[in-house]
């Protein structure tokens, strides 16, 4: 008898499991929206991509590119600038085209300003139109008491040419950030060269901020070289040396153009920016991951999706 209930008992369970039922789910169809993304930082001039929104079901992966989208860029409720379609990527790179979509950019020529609000509004005739506000901030950070005297050219013979010499700058640099920091920005400090010829840089400073900033310190738990260093929002005042490391391992690519200017960067980004990109860390990081928690991203977008914000910039070319 105790048998048979057993063999009774899996029989159900058997039957149950193996039976299946189809429940017709009519979801609300997708209204594809205008999605606009734009950095706008004070000093240049502004750039913003513009797509479209796609229903989650889409079979289709690719953004379509709205080459003739309609963007107009506002200052204070005024019309100052419109941004017109570039492609940042050859039509003929098989290569990126393959693996991704390429989406353009939008480009005008007006110079943002600081303390300025402004609405980026895009348009087009197969989307209702969105647009996104923001107000550039002020930065006040200084770059200041640039040393040059550090910097050397270095040569090593050719391996392919017989007494033939290929040259490259080598050394330090040295500069010193000054100002108030402001306690809703995030800055960050970088250096590149001109030519895009040297990928070799490592900036050091002995700032309490920038040392203990997890940001700063790479997996293997070395803080530095680094090509670029963060500050989290502060009330003090930054009054720092910093020493720019080049090509300290020798060189990774002889240059072509040894005369080129190194370019040195400040960039003080919104918080709201901040956190928005953070999101999309964390949203690339979950993408085919099954167990990962759902990742919304940020939108400040009316009429569509997206995130537009404001930043500055404080630059200099060190000859």
């Amino acid at each position: 008898m105790k048998y048979l209930r057993y063999f009774i008992f899996f029989l159900v369970v058997s039957l149950n499991t193996s039976c299946e039922k189809e429940i017709d789910v009519d979801l609300p169809s997708h209204d594809s929206k205008l999605t606009i993304n734009c950095n706008l930082l004070s000093g240049e001039i502004p750039e913003a991509t513009i797509s479209h929104s796609l229903n989650s079901l889409d079979p289709i992966s690719n953004f379509k590119t709205l080459s003739e989208a309609a963007v107009i860029l506002f200052e204070n409720n005024i019309v100052v600038d419109t941004l017109l379609h570039y492609n940042n990527i050859s039509d003929d790179d098989w290569n990126w085209n393959w693996y991704n979509y390429n989406a353009g950019i939008f480009k005008g020529d007006y110079i943002i300003k600081s303390g300025k609000n402004y609405k980026v509004e895009a348009s087009h005739s197969n989307h209702e139109t969105a647009f996104g506000e923001t107000i550039c901030p002020s930065n006040f950070i200084e770059i200041t008491e640039i040393d040059i005297s550090g910097l050397k050219i270095d040569s090593m013979e050719s391996y392919m040419e017989e007494s033939a010499y290929s040259y490259y700058r080598t050394g330090k640099v040295k500069f010193k950030l000054t100002g108030p920091l402001n306690n809703d920005l995030h800055y960050f400090i970088s250096v590149f060269d001109e030519d895009k010829e040297i990928n070799a840089f490592g900036i050091t400073s002995q700032n309490q901020l920038i040392i203990t900033e997890e940001k700063n310190i790479s997996e293997d738990g070395s803080i530095y070289p680094s090509q670029s260093l963060y500050i989290s929002g502060s009330n003090g005042n930054l009054n720092n040396v910093f020493t720019i490391n080049v090509n300290p391992n020798g060189p990774w690519g002889y240059e072509d153009d040894i005369t080129d200017g190194i370019e040195l960067r400040i960039e003080a980004q919104s918080d709201e920016y901040f956190q928005f990109k953070q999101k999309v860390i964390d949203y690339n990081n979950s993408d085919g991951n099954p167990f990962a928690e759902m990742v919304f991203l940020p939108n400040n977008i009316t009429g569509g999706y997206g995130f537009i914000s404001g930043g500055a910039v404080q630059k200099t070319i060190v000859p």
